[in-house]
């Protein structure tokens, strides 16, 4: 189902002459692009899947880590925004914006109480020197604010760009720690599923009748199963993932940590056409409470697609993920393990 905010930017953006800057992360995942007129709309996309269809759909479109540098100041007449769910990533666009505008011109906001549209607008206005308009349409809210001389002082963005080492690893043996920054989600911590999995990467290695050579981590965040897994066995190892900042940060990590092998951008690892002895993955199979199985489903397919015959891979869930009834079908699928809220499931190609 199309996001209403989604909804709201398009009406703001046809009633209004470009050129536009749509800014596009994982909110509008889904969300039909083909609405937009392709001869003014420019795309940036922290999402590989969001870009791969915008490119597909025939925009001009720019995938990184909202590495604005790439326009010149005063390049757009509209910057379109359906605010982030993390403050940095919605400070740092409000921040590029002003820039990026030309006098006169429009900052449109949209998103629902619970996103933080009404701070975000004010602080928006604030830094523009300027008032806001604002109006609600059903549980949304379309905010736009015109770009004025302003010389306020930009919103806190934690340094977005910066690479930052935060991660403490768990060996003794290492003390290194693992670089991430926002943008990423739990960016300054362990996540506790990915904590879970690494605890029984040992125990999963040693059911290879032989070390695996090459492993795939499927959607690797900033890598830290890879650097934990490079403890165990020496292998070739392949991190994927779709968000521009899992990327950046893992392949700082990667080159830390020493391993041999790639981190590439990718949807699903759509892009990666090599096979594996084994996949390690803790996936983003979960929104809030609503588990989204299509998702479970592509993650379970592309696993099997990567997996060599007689490979193995390791997955941890929540408990309430239905994991094993999407993968019964392709996989001998078994128990890993478990604890309150995470389960470990292990599949093993035929």
């Amino acid at each position: 189902m199309t996001d209403p905010s989604f909804q709201l930017l398009v009406q703001q953006l046809l009633t209004n002459g470009g050129p536009h800057l749509l800014v596009a992360d994982e909110n509008l995942r889904g969300a039909p692009l083909h609405l937009l007129p392709t001869d003014t709309t420019t795309i940036i996309t922290n999402r590989y899947d969001l870009y791969d269809q915008a490119q597909s759909s025939g925009f001009n479109c720019y995938y990184n880590d909202f590495d604005f540098s790439v326009f010149d100041d005063n390049s757009f007449n509209q910057v379109l925004y359906r605010v982030s769910k993390e403050k940095s990533v919605a400070h740092h666009v409000i921040n590029s914006s002003r820039r990026l505008l030309a006098n006169n011109s429009t900052l449109v906001l949209s998103g629902a109480k619970n996103d933080g549209i009404k701070t975000y607008t004010d602080k928006a206005a604030h830094y523009f020197g300027t008032r806001a308009t604002s109006e609600k349409q059903g549980s949304v809210y379309l905010a736009v604010i015109h770009h004025l001389s302003s010389s306020e002082q930009p919103l806190n963005d934690h340094d977005y760009h910066q690479l930052r080492p935060c991660i403490s690893q768990t060996s003794p043996s290492n003390d290194q720690r693992l670089y991430s920054k926002p943008g990423l989600f739990g960016w300054d911590k362990v996540d506790m599923g990915s904590a879970f999995l690494a605890e029984h990467l040992s125990d999963f290695f040693t059911l290879f009748s032989h070390p695996p050579e090459h492993i795939l981590d499927l959607g690797c965040g900033y890598g830290y199963l890879s650097v934990l897994a490079k403890q165990y066995v020496e292998a070739n190892i392949t991190a994927t993932d779709n968000n521009a900042a899992a990327i950046a940060a893992c392949s700082k990590n990667f080159t830390l940590a020493g391993i041999e092998g790639d981190v590439i951008a990718g949807d699903c690892a759509e892009n990666i056409n090599k096979k594996f002895d084994a996949v390690i993955c803790n996936p983003p199979f979960h929104q809030g409470f609503n588990t989204d199985n299509r998702l479970t489903q592509r993650f379970v397919t592309s696993c099997h697609q990567h997996l060599k015959p007689g490979g193995k891979a390791l997955f941890v869930v929540n408990q309430f993920v239905p994991l094993e009834s999407c993968a019964e079908n392709l996989f001998q699928v078994s128990s890993f393990g478990k604890n309150k809220r995470f389960k470990l499931v292990l599949l093993e190609k035929h």
